[in-house]
């Protein structure tokens, strides 16, 4: 049996587990919360331009893209059951069918986006999938992925938390990979968690010295440098296509 056909062909059911109508619209504005300071600064300044969100799900960022005026959107994901969810919601743009497929299909665009999407992919299959995306993105155009990392204290959470995974990454593996293609300006940043109650937001402006002390001096027991790692469960990846403005 294809265990990624199996579970992607219940994605929702087996992953999500919404129970009500509810839960589906709670889900969404919280990832859009979430989505909308994340993505904000790489978002082209026209608003026709080509934008391409691969893995897409349901479709939360392309739906907060169409709210901030953006026309001119595709996505694509591979599980019939979040496709369907999409449409329900109204992403009229999302699309059944594999990424490679789509990028096949594509050229001259201004942002594609990958959010949760990279380590579901093997190592085989990313080398693939970023060389294409290269290949169709317009002059300075960028990519911008989202993927779980490793190295935070609670990292194997999100990592191991979806039998579909097949790559467990930090900030080395991802700049190794990049550092054998062609972007330019590659960054690995950090991606602090956002929302919560006023109790959890206040608990974590009280944790912050005591968790930042305890990672700097992690690092120094073990003789690894601080800028060799990131401590947030997720990581952002942000990579430009070269040959094109550099500031």
């Amino acid at each position: 049996m294809d265990h990624r056909k199996h579970f992607y062909e219940r994605y929702t059911q087996a992953q999500s587990r919404f129970t009500s109508e509810a839960q589906i619209q709670d889900r969404l504005h919280a990832e859009q919360r979430i989505l909308g300071p994340l993505l904000h600064q790489y978002l082209p300044s026209s608003h026709a331009a080509r934008i391409l969100d691969l893995g897409c799900g349901y479709g939360a960022n392309l739906l907060s893209l169409k709210d901030k005026g953006y026309s001119n959107l595709r996505g694509v994901d591979i599980s019939p059951e979040q496709v369907a969810l999409a449409h329900t919601l109204g992403a009229d743009m999302v699309e059944l069918g594999s990424i490679e497929a789509a990028l096949s299909e594509e050229r001259n665009v201004q942002l594609v986006t990958m959010l949760d999407v990279f380590e579901h992919l093997t190592r085989s299959e990313a080398l693939s999938v970023l060389q294409r995306i290269y290949d169709c993105l317009a002059p300075d155009g960028l990519l911008v992925m989202r993927t779980p990392n490793v190295d935070a204290p609670l990292g194997s959470v999100l990592s191991f938390g979806d039998l579909t995974h097949e790559m467990h990454l930090n900030k080395y593996a991802v700049l190794e990979m990049f550092g054998s293609l062609m972007y330019t300006h590659v960054e690995v940043l950090p991606v602090n968690p956002l929302g919560g109650s006023p109790a959890v937001q206040l608990a974590r402006i009280i944790t912050k010295p005591f968790m930042w002390l305890h990672n700097t001096l992690s690092h120094i027991d073990q003789g690894i440098s601080r800028s060799a790692t990131i401590n947030t469960p997720n990581m952002l990846i942000v990579a430009r296509k070269s040959g094109g403005k550099t500031s």
